[in-house]
């Protein structure tokens, strides 16, 4: 007995509503997905620059002999008596 060919076992299970609601399974995953993308992308390009910063932020919090421009730190360095809170009589 002859088997059947390929092409005729793929023709009974293809009907035209399946490829449509794939292809609607597959819109509706794309258009949840556009919008997450949109907003993500701009914290990726952005990384960068955040850790920079994050970087900034450690150097200021470590003690003066630790960090490289501790120098610099002491001429700046602002006290809270020169900035504190005036009082008007």
């Amino acid at each position: 007995m002859a088997r059947p060919s390929v092409f005729r076992s793929l023709r009974g299970s293809f009907s035209l509503t399946n490829l449509l609601n794939g292809t609607q399974r597959t819109l509706n995953i794309i258009n949840q997905a556009i919008p997450i993308v949109k907003q993500v992308s701009p914290v990726v390009k952005n990384a960068k620059t955040m850790f920079k910063v994050m970087n900034e932020f450690k150097k200021v919090d470590m003690p003066a002999g630790k960090n490289n421009n501790s120098s610099y730190e002491e001429k700046n360095s602002v006290t809270s008596e020169e900035y504190g809170p005036t009082f008007f009589v």
